[in-house]
């Protein structure tokens, strides 16, 4: 992989460096907390906007980010089945995923982490994939940051409504209203999704089905107080249910589970001449109950998750610098048996700075550090990047970058309950890339990494409890992205993941698979009123993470069809596994077999 990535730089450093390329992909992210172009951005960063979800059609975010470079997915069992999400080999107990700004992280669970089988893709405006350890800004552990936004009206009025049904009783809902009115703007949102699902189990053999019901709503309401401050409050709600198989009952086939999330956030927003101010609390409740069924004891679990953030900026001459602090507090408690526990509390807070500037307005550069106090110990985070974009001729672009960070993953309140003396995780991992634009019709993107974690928090089936491990764990590898647009009607990408991931003890990583490639086309027809698209998926060398088989390697073809009606209404036709392919992702656990969905949207 280290010689592929050789090859390919030697091959580009021969070209003609003319000009510094200021226009690559002129694209504004999140990777600093700053709106910046992405030419001048040295960390790996993944992009999918609105119409590109679109193209895609799943109702499922997970679905969703499963095209992304770096990442892949594991499902026990079809929709909101338990899932995970791995970023360059690393969990997402190990991934800070946030929803327009919130730490939407589960703190009930045994290691915290999002419940991303939850999220639907109805009202998201786009999705910024942070690869590698970004400790720095965020106090995130080794796999990166999602950051989720979503969707919000910029015309005076806009309102839309789309049903969708189809294969296992799947039947959708979702409608959107949003606006402004002079200084105000507002945003609702209600999304309503059930399938009575398949068995998804193997031991399963009465065939029963497991089905599944998730109703999201969302508000949003802004004001803009003057042309310097903004205020703007938010609130979420997702309720869930999912059958599931395999609880501790009279009837352990037939298994229910409730979730209930909600948050609160609050944020204000001042910028005065070359100054920018952010500030931010949020508040998240979830509720668990599981083992719901005759003859069990359910357990009971809820948790809550509060945020004051702050983060500032100030533009210079010779450069941007941006500092912050958060105070985060988690906590849960659980009731088993008729037993209730207490709220157990971690609570820890984080001051950091960055230096954004550049030399001669070629090379881009940043500087950060970071310090967090966490109640079991101290830790310091820090990032170098660097990206040099060049020009080698009209339309054609090219950029070098750089990037080295560390960070950490403090434990979990239920892991601290478990073992006392546990300390925080820490990784390190560093990147080298380079990334090609040739006008529309290609962009390309090749990416070496090299990351490890040291102090790994794992758990001891013989103590029943959590332990660190004395080694390191490492994951390294290549990642390729492809894509560009043909006649401004063909619209194709190619993604793909070379992975080497290993644990504490030298073995390959259960759940992670070691090779992961995408191939997407959409083509339009009879002008813009007929779109075609497709995604081809392969997954390779994956052992499962608990019994350690080795699962088959397979391919999956989705297809979706969007015809506009009118400028007010368009339907769609979509199938997922058209070609039936029989897989697994996690052992002992079915996946869904070819399905075909219909719908229909208006829209004002």
């Amino acid at each position: 992989m280290k010689k592929t990535l050789l090859a390919a730089a030697v091959f580009a450093a021969a070209q003609p460096l003319l000009s510094v390329a200021a226009d690559l992909e002129e694209i504004t992210v999140t990777a600093s907390r700053l709106d910046l172009p992405k030419s001048q951005l040295g960390v790996s960063v993944s992009i999918l906007n609105a119409a590109d979800i679109e193209r895609l059609g799943y109702t499922s975010l997970l679905d969703v980010m499963r095209t992304l470079p770096g990442v892949a997915v594991s499902n026990s069992g079809g929709a909101g089945k338990v899932s995970s999400l791995f970023i360059r080999g690393e969990s997402n107990f190990r991934t800070l995923v946030l929803l327009d700004g919130v730490n939407i992280a589960d703190p009930t669970g045994l290691q915290v982490s999002t419940q991303l089988q939850h999220l639907q893709a109805s009202d998201i405006e786009r999705i910024e994939v942070l690869r590698g350890p970004q400790g720095m800004l965020y106090g995130a552990g080794a796999g990166g940051v999602i950051n989720i936004i979503s969707k919000r009206s910029t015309e005076s009025v806009n309102a839309s409504a789309s049903v969708e049904a189809g294969r296992y009783g799947s039947q959708s809902a979702n409608a959107n209203l949003g606006g402004s009115i002079e200084s105000w703007y507002y945003d609702l949102n209600v999304s309503d999704y059930s399938t009575d699902g398949f068995n998804a189990t193997e031991n399963d053999t009465s065939g029963e089905e497991d089905g599944y019901d998730n109703l999201t709503a969302s508000a949003r309401l802004g004001y803009q107080v003057n042309e310097n401050l903004s205020l703007e409050g938010q609130y979420r709600k997702v309720d869930t249910e999912t059958e599931y198989d395999n609880c501790f009952s009279d009837f352990p086939n037939d298994c229910l589970s409730r979730f209930d999330q909600e948050f609160y956030i609050f944020s204000s927003n001042y910028q005065f001449a070359n100054w920018n101010h952010r500030v931010s609390l949020s508040q998240q409740e979830i509720d668990r109950e599981e083992g719901l069924s005759p003859g069990a004891f359910p357990f009971i679990t809820s948790g809550e998750i509060r945020e004051a953030n702050y983060i500032g900026s100030h533009t210079l001459s010779s450069g941007k610098l941006l500092w912050g602090g958060e105070y985060e507090q988690q906590k849960y408690a659980t009731q088993f048996a008729g037993v209730t526990s207490g709220d157990e509390v971690l609570e820890s807070t984080g001051l950091f700075t960055e230096w954004h500037s550049d030399f001669a307005e070629k090379v881009f550069y940043t500087l950060g550090y970071r310090r967090d106090s966490l109640e079991v110990e101290n830790h310091n985070s820090w990032r170098v990047s660097a990206a040099l974009p060049v020009s080698l001729g009209e339309d054609h672009q090219l950029k070098y970058r750089a990037n080295f960070g560390t960070g950490y993953r403090a434990p979990s309140p239920y892991e601290y309950t478990t073992n006392a003396s546990l300390g925080a995780e820490t990784s390190r991992g560093y990147e080298l890339g380079l990334e090609y634009q040739w006008a529309q019709l290609l962009q390309a993107e090749l990416t070496y990494f090299d990351q490890e974690i040291n102090d790994a928090i794992f758990y001891n089936y013989i103590t029943w409890s959590f332990e660190q491990d004395n080694g390191e764990s490492q994951s390294e590898g290549v990642e390729l992205s492809l894509g560009g647009n043909l006649n401004g009607s063909l619209d194709w990408s190619i993604t793909g993941t070379w992975l080497n991931s290993e644990d504490f003890t030298g073995a390959q990583r259960g759940g992670v698979p070691q090779r992961v490639f995408n191939f997407g086309l959409s083509q339009q027809w009879l002008g813009d009123k007929l779109t075609l698209s497709g995604n081809w998926q392969r997954v390779e060398d994956r052992i499962d993470g608990y019994t350690r088989i080795a699962l088959e390697n397979y391919s999956k073809v989705d297809l979706n069809a969007v015809y506009r009606v009118s400028p007010n209404m368009r339907v769609n036709l979509r199938g997922e596994n058209v070609l039936d392919r029989n897989y697994r992702e996690v052992a002992g656990y079915y996946t869904a077999g070819a399905a075909v969905y219909a719908g229909i949207e208006f829209s004002l």
